[in-house]
């Protein structure tokens, strides 16, 4: 017997509004898969080696700081999330002080001045800015183009 919608995917949030079949997407850049361990690493700061990729309007960053390693105090026109991967560090946003461990996150508004510094273990953090940083993008490419 054939039922059609038996056929048809359970109506949930993940699947509502999402066409069956694939339709053609314009987009301003190329779909692509990315492996941390094939991306070159580049120095951000003494101490800080970032490790980058980009889509269209985001960049993601996987930020490697040393241990005991101040990060200046800094302003920047990007939105920007980070989640703690591995280590320790103690952040400041704002006027707002926190020690931050794996598992947790936070987010830095345009503009908002922050800093920190990385605890005895140092840190792996995981951060992403929109729109891309140019800075960090030409960081990437340049180290890119010297591992090739």
């Amino acid at each position: 017997m054939n039922n059609p919608e038996a056929d048809q995917a359970p109506d949930s949030h993940f699947t509502r509004g999402v066409a069956r079949e694939t339709a053609e997407i314009a987009t301003d850049f190329p779909f692509a898969w990315f492996s941390q361990s094939a991306l070159a690493a580049f120095t951000a700061a003494p101490g800080i080696e970032m490790q980058s990729f980009s889509g269209g309007s985001l960049m993601v960053n996987w930020v490697t700081i040393e241990p005991n390693r101040p990060i200046p105090r800094h302003q920047h026109p990007h939105e920007q999330i980070g989640v703690m991967v591995q280590g320790a560090m103690e952040l400041t946003i704002g006027d707002e002080t926190r020690v931050l461990r794996p598992g947790d996150a936070y987010s830095v508004p345009p503009h908002l001045p922050h800093g920190g510094r990385t605890l005895e273990e140092g840190c792996v953090v995981l951060d992403v800015f929109t729109p891309v940083r140019e800075d960090y993008a030409a960081l990437a490419k340049a180290a890119a183009e010297s591992a090739e």
